[in-house]
């Protein structure tokens, strides 16, 4: 069999094969989602306010924490770690002063250590759906400052 082609069909199609190779195997991504989330201590006492937060698996979170306390000079943070690793990281943790190690592979993500009136930051991505706790990792805190981050299709 024997195809003839046009000089502009051969043109066209030269020219559209670069366009054509590069859509290819490419998926459609949607932008990323992003989310802030707003936690503080409950003044001086140890609590968090709220202690239970919500966000979509996936999503970039961009959290605040603020150690609303106007008395006592303790530091607070805020840990969220995997579930059932609060005690553990806690543990790990009052053998650093409170200080998380980054290199933690049960720790999702902290803030640093911070006083009162101080406000800190972090980001993270959502992980798979489930409860993952958080807690403040100064030493004695944990029982008392704690909480569940809801993570949700």
């Amino acid at each position: 069999m024997h195809l003839s082609l046009s000089r502009r069909g051969l043109l066209l199609g030269t020219l559209a094969l670069p366009f054509m190779i590069s859509g290819c195997g490419r998926r459609r991504t949607s932008e990323q989602q992003a989310g802030d989330l707003y936690i503080q201590s409950d003044g001086d006492f140890l609590a968090f306010r709220p202690d239970e937060l919500t966000c979509r698996t996936g999503t970039m979170i961009h959290l605040t924490f603020h150690h609303s306390g106007k008395f006592l000079s303790a530091l607070h943070n805020w840990v969220l770690v995997m579930p059932d690793e609060m005690e553990a990281v806690d543990k790990a943790a009052e053998k650093t002063d409170g200080e998380v190690s980054p290199d933690d592979p049960r720790v999702i993500a902290w803030v640093p250590m911070c006083g009162k009136g101080e406000t800190v930051t972090t980001q993270f991505i959502a992980p798979a759906p489930g409860d993952y706790p958080f807690f403040c990792s100064t030493p004695g805190h944990a029982v008392d400052m704690n909480g569940i981050l809801h993570v949700t299709l």
